[in-house]
């Protein structure tokens, strides 16, 4: 809760002002957590990925070379 610029100085008590840090600070908090756990969900995703691209690609090259050799029969 953030703190009003409308609130005079008599009206806005110190708990008040304090719960407004917290839940700022709450938020900048979870923010992060959000943050590193979409990097984390996107680097398992490359990796997945990657190694896909890397299985298929050795498939690919052996059945080349099996191409290859029937080819030269």
């Amino acid at each position: 809760m953030a703190i009003s610029k409308k609130a005079s100085a008599r009206m806005t008590s110190p708990w008040r002002a304090a719960a407004g840090k917290q839940a700022a600070s709450r938020k900048v908090q979870q923010g992060k957590a959000e943050s590193a756990a979409a990097n984390d969900a996107r680097s398992a995703r490359e990796v997945v990925r990657n190694r896909t691209t890397n299985i298929q690609a050795h498939v690919q090259a052996r059945g080349q070379r099996q191409q290859a050799r029937r080819d030269s029969r």
